[in-house]
């Protein structure tokens, strides 16, 4: 197609196509990847521009019809601050009785771009098993309470690698067992 479409033309002929083609699951997958390709993308670039002092930038590039948009999209807007926040908040209150219960908790340092940086403390600070609990617990959590997550980064650990606290075990070493009968 060589005609020129303006930007509201543009986005309602996406969304036609995606509904004419949304029976085809592959059509589905197929602008998932795009989607998580852009959004990352975009986020990185969004990312590189602060780093270099450019919230300008960044506050023009949201003023623009078409960049504004994308950004917008991918809730990388300055505005968009304080639906991260609540949305990173009630992630949080789900994970952190897991954490608590093994004797650790992670501290949200910033949460920026569809980045959440995170420090470790108590047993969750050197843990071997971080990793897992990132995968397994917060970032489960925020992919489904916010759209406009991309990762996590961890604040370096303070403490030598050990392994994670042993079922029944709590931070002062002591072991929990059932009463014998």
């Amino acid at each position: 197609m060589t005609e020129r479409l303006e930007l509201g033309q543009v986005l309602e002929r996406i969304a036609a196509l995606a509904d004419e083609l949304a029976d085809d699951p592959r059509v589905a997958e197929l602008l998932d990847w795009i989607d998580a390709f852009h959004r990352e993308g975009i986020g990185r670039l969004v990312e590189l521009a602060r780093e270099w002092r450019g919230e300008i930038f960044i506050e023009a590039l949201a003023a623009d019809a078409i960049a504004g948009e994308l950004l917008g999209a991918y809730g990388l807007t300055p505005s968009d601050a304080s639906a991260a926040a609540a949305s990173v908040q009630a992630a949080f209150s789900e994970v952190r009785p897991y954490l608590r219960s093994h004797g650790g908790d992670l501290e949200v340092i910033s949460v920026q771009d569809g980045v959440v940086t995170l420090e470790r403390h108590g047993t969750c600070d050197g843990c071997t098993g971080i990793g897992a609990t990132i995968a397994d617990r917060v970032d489960e959590a925020l992919r489904r309470l916010w759209d406009d997550y991309r990762r996590v980064e961890l604040v370096p650990s303070t403490v030598p690698a050990h392994p994670p606290p042993a079922a029944g075990q709590i931070v002062t070493g002591l072991k929990i067992s059932p009463r014998k009968r």
